[in-house]
């Protein structure tokens, strides 16, 4: 006898910000919750047009409500632009071969924790060789994903230390350190935003592509509230203290995308990040940049 509990567990999921229980997907796509059986089978993916962009922002550790609701309603306007479709889901069992074949692009939107299986994890890598795209935003980029070698070291290549609490949200200078590269055309030689601005142990590696920094001048990257580190600064220069990076590899020249941007739902009220976020989806789809020109450092 199978057990249905649809609904409730919808509605949960929906209205909950309260962390979900333990998931466990199996080779058909079927998402198993402890002590209860969710239907996700691949039948709810039947009518996602190919291309789409995946919006995954499953929350096994901090929960970005505002930043992944601004998100995902930005990148479904983006989507329509491009004239792809999209599918929007925290259920760790589309990561498998046929369900992902839909998807060219995958957005991390402020994804924390440890939520896909090894075999999801698996078949995001394989997805992402073939040279699909992927964007990373925001709590996506937080120190929850170490676990996860793929994602940690070739699609961030740096550690998240810990950001400012006293004030959590504060207007800082960015800094455009790659203007000739497509993610950056048309985006101000610098501007003011409001964010929780990262710190991370260092840049990325030298394989990766910085693409912006942050004036450290322009606020104060301080922690006085928690964790064992008060003194966030990176370094005086812009190139010191980086919050968009890119990466291509492999022989498919997969692409991928970075933001530290992104907790809050009026980022996406700014014309800067709005346009950020086009440009990235549009790259890591390669839409613009054919010829791989901003894959080179």
């Amino acid at each position: 006898m199978k057990l249905l509990y649809v609904l409730p567990f919808v509605f949960f999921a929906a209205c909950s910000s309260q962390v979900p229980a333990p998931l466990v997907s199996d080779a058909k796509g079927t998402v198993t919750v402890i002590g209860e059986k969710v239907t996700t089978t691949s039948r709810y993916y039947d009518f996602v047009p190919t291309p789409s962009i995946l919006i995954f922002s499953e929350t096994r550790d901090w929960r970005h409500e505002e930043g992944i609701a601004g998100a995902t309603l930005a990148i479904m306007k983006v989507a329509k632009e491009m004239g792809h479709g999209y599918f929007t889901t925290e259920h760790s069992g589309i990561f498998n071969d046929k369900d992902l074949a839909r998807f060219d692009v995958v957005v991390f939107n402020n994804m924390t924790g440890d939520s896909l299986t090894p075999e999801e994890e698996a078949a995001f890598a394989k997805w992402q060789s073939k040279g699909n795209g992927s964007v990373l935003i925001h709590g996506a980029g937080d120190a929850s994903h170490q676990d996860w070698d793929f994602y940690h070291n070739q699609l961030l290549g740096a550690t998240f230390v810990s950001h400012p609490a006293a004030p959590q949200f504060q207007e800082a200078r960015v800094e455009v350190l790659n203007p000739s590269h497509p993610v950056m055309a048309g985006v101000p030689s610098d501007f003011m935003a409001v964010d929780e601005w990262y710190t991370f142990d260092g840049p990325p590696r030298d394989d990766f592509i910085v693409l912006a920094g942050l004036d450290e001048s322009t606020y104060s990257p301080v922690n006085t509230v928690y964790g064992d580190v008060s003194d966030l600064r990176m370094g005086p220069k812009t190139s010191d203290h980086p919050i968009i990076w890119a990466r291509c590899f492999g022989d498919s020249q997969a692409r991928s995308v970075f933001t530290a941007m992104g907790h809050r739902n009026e980022t996406y009220e700014t014309k800067e990040a709005l346009l950020l976020l086009k440009n990235m989806l549009n790259w890591v789809a390669k839409k613009t940049d054919p010829q791989s020109s901003g894959c080179a450092k």
